[in-house]
């Protein structure tokens, strides 16, 4: 009789187990008692939400092949599987996996931390009032701060709830009013206890999301005592550079002050206490123009590869192509070679008005 009942526990205890993902996800979702605009709101507050995670993203961003832009594509145009340890927006880590390894970056207020484990090389930055994409700009909290900047509350509405990362998640639907983007709407869904968007997908003239990304796995709370931290091993090659990449590099040197207002788009408010450089960003929410003028040895290669894609359009503009998306033209040869590149979340029309007032632009210094 005892063995009996012993079996019984063993299989009502085996079931519970593997019936209670099954419940959870069953279970009713909770409707949430704010509006749109609230949600928003919280999403914005959310940087300093601190917690870990895994996240996992699919685009299909296309941009123009060159070399400074490998990272966008890597993170824009591909799978990727991110670990998060997050305690605010200065202070986190984030393992990128991939088959052949892992590529950890390491964020402190003293700047970035780049490893790769399988070259052992350690990248050392400072931080940059402007850069190019990293890690942390495919993880949906990140995603959702940046594409809900400034949107207007016309521009939103709500959507049914989701089970992600077992949370209940507000559905917000953003549809962009600005006539220059070229970003048709972006789904996202919030975590109302946190205000973190536990996904975020992005529409641009397809069934299919252009870029989706989204938490597998959500806890919240400060990481692990210890997992911020980095120790270079002693067999790594340790780099330090002053500026990260071709952005933070042209927005210091280049001989030029970005206009206060590109194509109608003003400069994007973000970041409102960086100062104006060389670099320019315009638009807001998910409408993004880049201003970066390039030198002849970086304009020249760039025009020859953007006119050997398809959807190139030669113009009196400059070397254009449409990628979806993404939009990209490079103007005319100037002093030595150089031009403007100008790429984005916008219409091909759009980087035609952008040229066009960008004609008379003159160096600060011959």
């Amino acid at each position: 009789m005892k063995s009996w009942w012993r079996w019984a526990v063993t299989c009502a205890v085996a079931v519970a187990v593997v019936a209670t993902p099954y419940l959870v996800s069953a279970r009713p979702l909770a409707e949430p008692d704010l509006t749109p605009a609230q949600l928003v709101a919280a999403v914005m507050r959310s940087a300093d939400v601190p917690h870990t995670g895994l996240v996992e993203s699919e685009g299909s961003v296309q941009v123009p092949e060159a070399n400074a832009f490998t990272s966008i594509t890597t993170l824009f145009g591909e799978a990727n599987r991110v670990r998060v340890w997050w305690q605010d927006d200065e202070h986190w880590r984030l393992d990128r996996i991939r088959s052949t390894g892992e590529t950890d970056l390491f964020r402190t207020p003293r700047g970035t931390v780049r490893w790769v484990y399988e070259s052992g090389r350690v990248r050392v930055s400072p931080p940059a009032p402007v850069r190019l994409p990293d890690t942390s700009d495919v993880l949906p909290d990140t995603l959702g701060r940046r594409v809900l900047q400034g949107a207007e509350t016309g521009e939103l509405s709500s959507m049914p709830l989701q089970r992600i990362a077992g949370r209940s998640a507000a559905g917000v639907r953003l549809t962009p009013s600005t006539q220059q983007s070229s970003i048709d709407r972006v789904d996202l869904w919030i975590d109302p206890e946190s205000g973190i968007p536990l996904r975020v997908d992005v529409y641009a003239g397809f069934v299919r999301p252009t870029l989706s990304t989204h938490y597998e796995r959500l806890d919240l709370g400060s990481p692990p005592e210890g997992a911020l931290d980095f120790d270079p091993p002693a067999r790594a090659d340790v780099d330090v550079e002053e500026l990260p990449d071709l952005a933070a590099d042209t927005n210091r040197f280049a001989p030029y002050v970005a206009p206060q207002q590109l194509a109608g788009l003003p400069l994007r408010e973000d970041r409102p206490d960086l100062p104006t450089g060389a670099v320019g960003v315009y638009g807001r929410g998910p409408t993004v123009l880049l201003f970066l003028p390039l030198r002849g040895n970086a304009a020249r290669p760039l025009r020859e590869q953007l006119s050997t894609m398809a959807g190139t359009a030669p113009g009196e503009a400059g070397t254009a192509v449409d990628l979806g998306p993404i939009s990209a033209l490079v103007t005319p040869g100037r002093y030595r070679g150089s031009g403007f590149l100008l790429m984005g979340t916008v219409t091909p029309q759009t980087l035609e008005d952008a040229a066009a007032e960008l004609v008379d632009l003159e160096p600060t210094f011959s």
